[in-house]
């Protein structure tokens, strides 16, 4: 891309209106303006931009975000035929004292992310444009690591709060039902805080563990819940304190489930009624969840560019880094799309379990990172470039998914191995 031919227009986005700076030619400041965040005035706003630059010279919107304040301006530039770029508040962070404006300003971050752009310096790219079925299955994959990740964090305060309460359900010994079990969190829907525990008969509470199909250890795992809840010893007002604060935890934990399950279920409706979502399941190692993420994040990459700059982009290329001074290492590329690369590494990590293929690959290369901090680690980042290789083809081409031919190849290597070797 030759600066030259183009016109880059920084924007700094905001709720109220945005900050617009265009450089000319040399890099330097020719326009600053104010823009309203409201469609047709974005609309109005770049219109006018490209009219301005002439027939001959293209039109670049460089911003720090095409979501969330971004989105209109992406939006509109992508209809009007304008490139976009997208710079990372990070970077955009260390360039700033680069060029000496340590402090914030809105016409200063647009300049600066335009300045970024001209130069083409580290942390800016452009933006790979987006169907609108890649964005709704964008959304719900961010919706479903969300209440992931919020499931997650109110069962570690649950813990705390039994760690307090009655740490014994946090032994490694303890043989009643575990913390995020789903009878452990009847029993405290039920019970809140053990409440009561102490005197239930145990019928009842083996009612609740039948639920979960505890069969004949059903009595005596309830008799150890009720000794547990009877040696519970704290004033009873914190202790109807704590048991108010478990019932929330419980509600937020029994939400975040029933949010993830229908997510799941919409992400799983899309993904079967796709074409290339029925090839990405038809591979070992990759379910509903990890072809949602592929589909919406990777094939968009894929289909504009190389299998290699595609590896890169997703974060399973190691990159040499080597000086006179300094021995040689490895390490994965910066700025990657993590949710790709955790996709990946996820589904390599099932892989293994289920294709016998993928779990020779792992074995060899634990062998071969012998030494190394994580061999583990760095054992399914390289099977899960090998996996993207094949993802990439199922992605790009009408080949699906056949495990006879990888097999076949997979003992040819192994041949020519064996005869290099004699």
């Amino acid at each position: 891309m030759e600066m030259s031919e183009f016109r880059i227009v920084g924007f700094d986005c905001a709720e109220e209106e945005h900050s617009a700076v265009m450089l000319d030619e040399d890099g330097e400041i020719i326009l600053k303006t104010k823009v309203v965040n409201r469609r047709d005035a974005v609309e109005d706003a770049l219109s006018e931009l490209a009219l301005s630059v002439g027939s001959g010279t293209g039109l670049i919107v460089a911003l720090e975000s095409e979501r969330s304040h971004g989105r209109l301006v992406t939006d509109v530039a992508s209809a009007l035929g304008i490139r976009v770029w997208k710079v990372k508040p990070v970077a955009l962070n260390r360039f700033r004292e680069v060029e000496g404006q340590p402090h914030k300003d809105d016409d200063w971050d647009a300049y600066l992310a335009a300045r970024m752009v001209y130069l083409r310096a580290k942390g800016c790219r452009e933006i790979v444009e987006h169907t609108d079925e890649e964005r709704a299955l964008s959304r719900l994959g961010r919706s479903y690591e969300r209440l992931s990740r919020d499931k997650t964090q109110h069962t570690l305060q649950l813990r705390a709060h039994l760690l307090e309460l009655a740490p014994e359900v946090l032994h490694r010994g303890w043989t009643g039902p575990k913390v995020g079990s789903k009878a452990m969190e009847y029993l405290l829907e039920r019970w809140p805080g053990f409440m009561g525990m102490e005197k239930a008969q145990l019928r009842s509470i083996e009612k609740i563990l039948n639920r979960c199909r505890y069969g004949e250890e059903a009595r005596s795992v309830a008799k150890l819940l009720r000794d547990m809840a009877r040696r519970i010893n704290i004033d009873e007002r914190e202790r109807s304190v704590i048991a108010l604060e478990i019932g929330f935890l419980i509600r937020q934990i029994q939400f975040c489930e029933a949010g993830r399950a229908e997510v799941r279920t919409e992400i799983s409706v899309r993904v079967r009624q796709d074409s290339i979502g029925k090839k990405l399941l038809e591979m070992p190692g990759i379910g509903e969840i990890v072809a949602g993420v592929l589909l919406s994040e990777l094939w968009p990459v894929a289909r504009t560019t190389t299998e290699a700059k595609s590896a890169a982009f997703s974060g399973v290329t190691p990159l040499n880094r080597k000086t006179g001074k300094m021995p040689e290492h490895r390490r994965l590329a910066r700025g990657v799309n993590k949710r790709i690369l955790t996709a990946l590494y996820r589904s390599s990590v099932v892989a293994i379990g289920c294709s016998a293929i993928d779990k020779a690959y792992y074995t060899k290369k634990i062998h071969d990172y012998n030494g190394h901090p994580k061999p583990h680690v760095a054992a399914f980042i390289a099977l899960s470039r090998q996996r993207h290789k094949v993802i990439f083809k199922l992605l790009t081409t009408e080949a699906r998914f056949d495990k006879e031919v990888l097999i076949g190849r997979h003992l040819d290597r192994l041949e020519e191995v064996r005869g290099a070797a004699a």
